[in-house]
């Protein structure tokens, strides 16, 4: 059994998070950058991470009966989309000594560097993997420092006045030898994400059944110690309308489910939802399905150190916050073949990410 849950959990973690065993370690990328930074980094996998967990949650509107039952590996993939593979990265402020005739506070220039680099767009957790580096243009240097002058309250007249004198030029000179090539952080390389679980569903009185979802804390190597939990409930809501024979199943689901990845990293996910099948055959069968949901996610980051020597903020502590995903409504399609015993589903949900799932389990009753 433990080999089985270990098994499990590298298939979740190795496939879902890190994307290949080549893949650059994102949290260790993460803890190199400030909080607004590292927002827009992570963000697009409080998103995927919630789409994909809050896939394969059923495949037949009939729930099982009292004690029947289905043990299942559900497989998600799901497509991030482009707009979510870089993000704009924002430049701390640059403070720099200047001569004391700017006669500006404590002889010191905040010097924002944001439009000297222009081109920041820099690769998200699933943007590129390659190695690059944020360029500064020179030409761009001189208004960045009038920009800093105005703002420390001086006058268009006094920098005019101080670009006739010596220490104009110094000045200059000390930004532009600042202002060296930036590595970017680079992303996973990917742009879809695989997710894989374990799935186990149980019948119980009056059409409900109960969902499980688990993985006990596990050791998954250079990630870190793992928990994974989900469970959830569904009802048959169609025996309580009182139509004879009617001609579809109806349930209603609900589902929580929560993800903790080392010391850094908590991932919360709700689904509500309503679908309906029809099964088509005996023994060997056939059934649509068809759901409507509406979910959420989130991602909550621990408190970490900056660890980052290429950055001013290098050794700055940083709070814990947390990452709402843009999940929030999904529409799904598909399809279960069952044999005797074994089933087989697949579907295709629209959401805020497409997803394509699919499924392998034994059931009864």
């Amino acid at each position: 059994m433990r080999k089985i849950i270990t098994l499990f959990t590298v298939l979740v973690l190795i496939l879902s998070i890190a994307g290949t065993a080549s893949a650059v370690d994102f949290q260790e990328e993460l803890q190199k950058m400030a909080e607004t930074n590292a927002k827009g980094y992570i963000g697009p996998f409080a998103t995927a991470f919630g789409t994909a967990m809050n896939s394969g949650l059923y495949h037949n509107a009939k729930p099982h009966g009292m004690l029947g039952f289905d043990i299942s590996i559900k497989m998600a993939m799901v497509t991030v989309a482009d707009e979510d593979l870089t993000y704009d990265f924002l430049m701390p402020s640059l403070v720099l000594p200047v001569d004391p005739s700017f006669m500006v506070p404590n002889d010191e220039l905040a010097i924002d560097i944001n439009n000297v680099y222009k081109d920041r767009k820099t690769p998200t957790v699933f943007g590129s993997d390659e190695p690059d580096d944020f360029i500064a243009d020179p030409a761009d240097a001189e208004n960045a420092l009038e920009q800093a002058l105005l703002e420390a309250g001086k006058t268009q007249t006094d920098i005019d006045n101080l670009k006739l004198t010596p220490a104009w030029a110094q000045m200059l000179a000390s930004l532009n030898s600042e202002l060296n090539p930036i590595p970017r952080i680079p992303g996973i390389g990917i742009d879809v994400m695989p997710f894989v679980m374990p799935q186990v569903s149980v019948g119980l009185i009056r059409g409900t059944e109960v969902m499980l979802r688990f993985i006990p804390e596990t050791d998954a190597g250079d990630i870190g110690k793992v928990n994974f939990l989900g469970i959830g409930i569904k009802h048959n809501i169609d025996q309580w309308i009182p139509i004879p024979l009617f001609p579809v199943k109806i349930s209603a689901q609900y589902v929580w489910q929560k993800l903790t990845v080392g010391d850094l990293l908590e991932s919360n996910h709700t689904a509500l939802n309503v679908h309906v099948s029809k099964t088509v055959g005996f023994g060997v069968s056939i059934t649509p399905y068809l759901g409507l949901g509406i979910e959420s996610s989130n991602l909550i980051v621990k408190k970490y150190t900056i660890d980052n020597p290429n950055s001013s903020l290098h050794g700055q502590a940083i709070d814990e916050f947390k990452l709402d995903g843009d999940n929030s409504f999904r529409m799904t399609v598909g399809a279960r073949f069952a044999l005797p015993l074994v089933t087989i589903n697949a579907d295709y949900s629209l959401g805020e990410y497409s997803t394509f799932a699919a499924g392998l389990g034994i059931t009864f009753r």
